[in-house]
């Protein structure tokens, strides 16, 4: 039992992360597979875009948190 009484982690990616992962898939599949055209191709470049956004964000919001525990 962890120290503290917290919960154990799990080994399961988080569940952010998974549908990041799955924007991703389908972008690319979209893309590369499907070879879309029009409004299809644009859907597909924001799905990979706002995926390493909001990954980034996410990134950027855990590193600050991760300062402000430590005190720096």
């Amino acid at each position: 039992m962890p120290v503290g009484g917290g919960a154990q982690p799990s080994s399961a990616p988080p569940w952010q992360f998974l549908v990041r992962a799955a924007a991703v898939v389908t972008g690319l599949t979209l893309l590369l597979i499907v070879d879309v055209r029009g409004a299809a191709f644009y859907i597909a470049w924001a799905l990979i875009v706002l995926a390493l956004a909001t990954e980034g964000a996410a990134t950027l919001v855990y590193w600050r948190r991760s300062r402000e525990d430590r005190g720096v």
